[in-house]
């Protein structure tokens, strides 16, 4: 809701200096009116749960907006264009098939206005609407229903593993008077088990996880945890998760997913304690068979990438005649005509963005997206980026402050555009929540091998429990005092940021305190030549 406001506000106040004086009064009249709206929507949506609020507060934008303008401007004019945001956003925080009501009720209202007036209704607006319904119901009910059932499958099978992972751990405590029965035990568990010491020496494993891993039971027991993710051919990244995951001497919640040969597997690690010293004696791994839940999870994103490339097509062409209106090539506008035309080309951006992160997302978890390396000249990069934040920066009033050390090389290997949509997106997302002081990107060396990016910023800073989950997908932090949908967006940007940093070989991290800003710092390597070159 918060995201609707904050469209509403600007283009109320960016009418004020285009209406007549005798028109402030009703502006007045609204603005208190949807201020009193807004604080009644906001204390409805903290005490009560449901759509509720929702529901209202499209109502009474919707209201707003008939009121915002003549009748006849109303029933075929500019102010038509406004009835479609009410229809989008309905799929977003409602249910999908709500796009149709608003686009019935936008319709209606244009019905009544026209025969107020005793002119014909304006057919193709009404059309339009329903289209755009059609759009947005497409769009939203598939990806709301596969998400729905993903989250539950996810929740109820993380839940499984961590209470399973847990048990075990208790139970092979008591191993060095109970080993036969532990060892029948794990004979009949369908996950896959292997137990390690202190030296990350595997001092026990299941059937289940010689199945998995198509490892025999024999090679196993006695196997180094390095020589375990090294046997079979398994990518670097999940050899490297798999080790991360075993050595750290605090072990997450969070299950990683590795891929093993033509299987995905879920890891969960507890630590093994001595049963009356309580002392730490090793750790067991727990390995699950989740290929069928990650193709399911595939579809989704293939399912996304379609929709988000069908989307591109009506809004290119929504964009592309506000372009020749703008340009004046069926004739000269006049101010509020040209006013009208820059914020549909405005909003028609912010909704190709959210469609260009939804495709984005989707083809790199497809495995679509791939990495082109070429040459670069350092110095375009900030180049590049000063031309494309310049203007947003200067206009919210901050510094923007761009440096490169002196170890930095002249010339750089690395996919331009990749890099500079990692550094589009963060320098995006500080502005986004700075609201004084700079924002500052640097690239620097890192030893003789790696060279990284830093943006830094002075904005409102991340709460410390959710900085674990700032690269989540579609995940904002929600903090009472710090919640970021007040700012827009769809929660994409950094999960995006993350996986390119990952497909680039490289990692990731962010600092960042209340009210202290946030330090994003991606650490790549530092190519000298092309391969194959």
């Amino acid at each position: 809701m918060a995201v609707l406001l904050i469209i509403q506000i600007p283009i109320s106040l960016f009418n004020l200096n285009n209406i007549d004086p005798q028109d402030n009064l009703f502006i007045g009249l609204a603005s208190i009116f949807m201020l009193l709206s807004m604080t009644g929507i906001y204390w409805l949506n903290r005490t009560r749960e449901g759509s509720l609020s929702s529901y209202i507060f499209l109502g009474v934008v919707m209201l707003v907006v008939s009121f915002s303008d003549t009748p006849q401007q109303i029933a075929n004019g500019r102010s038509l264009f406004v009835f479609m945001i009410p229809i989008v956003m309905a799929s977003l925080i409602l249910q999908a098939t709500s796009t149709f009501l608003f686009a019935t009720l936008g319709s209606i209202i244009i019905y009544i206005f026209a025969i107020s007036i005793n002119e014909s209704p304006n057919v193709t607006a009404m059309l339009s609407y329903f289209l755009v319904a059609l759009i947005s119901w497409m769009s939203s009910s598939g990806l709301q229903s596969a998400l729905k059932d993903l989250r539950t499958i996810n929740t109820n099978l993380d839940k499984i593993v961590i209470e399973r992972t847990n048990e075990l751990a208790d139970a092979l405590t008591r191993e060095r008077i109970e080993s036969g029965r532990n060892q029948a035990i794990l004979n009949s568990i369908a996950d896959g088990v292997i137990v390690f010491d202190k030296q990350h020496v595997a001092t026990l494993a299941n059937p289940a996880l010689s199945q998995l891993t198509e490892i025999p039971l024999q090679t196993l027991h006695g196997i180094s945890l390095d020589n375990f993710v090294q046997l079979r051919n398994i990518p670097q990244t999940s050899q490297q998760s798999i080790k991360r995951l075993i050595q750290k001497s605090e072990h997450s919640e969070i299950t990683p997913r590795v891929e093993w040969g033509d299987k995905v597997l879920s890891a969960s690690v507890a630590d093994v304690h001595d049963s009356q010293t309580h002392e730490t004696i090793g750790s067991v791994a727990v390995f699950r068979d989740i290929t069928q839940e990650a193709q399911v999870e595939k579809m989704k994103d293939n399912f996304v990438a379609v929709v988000s490339h069908e989307l591109r097509t009506p809004l290119n062409a929504i964009m592309g005649h506000a372009e020749i209106l703008k340009e004046e090539v069926h004739g000269p506008l006049n101010e509020k005509q040209l006013s009208v035309t820059q914020r549909v080309m405005v909003n028609v951006s912010r909704l190709l963005s959210m469609v260009g992160d939804l495709l984005n997302e989707a083809q790199i978890r497809a495995g679509k997206l791939t990495v082109r390396p070429e040459a670069i000249k350092t110095a375009s990069l900030l180049e590049n980026l000063r031309v494309a934040m310049d203007k947003a920066v200067t206009d919210k009033g901050l510094e923007f402050i761009t440096t490169i050390g002196d170890e930095m090389p002249e010339e750089l290997i690395g996919d331009s555009q990749r890099l500079q949509q990692i550094m589009i997106n963060l320098t995006s997302n500080a502005l986004k929540f700075t609201e004084m002081g700079s924002i500052t990107v640097s690239l620097n060396r890192v030893g003789k091998e790696h060279w990284k990016i830093e943006v830094k910023d002075t904005g409102v800073g991340i709460p410390e429990n959710e900085l674990p989950f700032v690269f989540d997908a579609f995940r904002q932090a929600n903090n009472l005092e710090f919640t970021t949908r007040q700012y827009g967006g769809i929660g994409l940007g950094l999960s995006i940021v993350k996986q390119l940093v990952e497909l680039m070989n490289g990692e990731i991290q962010v600092t960042s305190g209340v009210g202290k800003g946030s330090t994003f710092t991606v650490v790549l390597p530092l190519l000298k030549e092309m391969k194959g070159a």
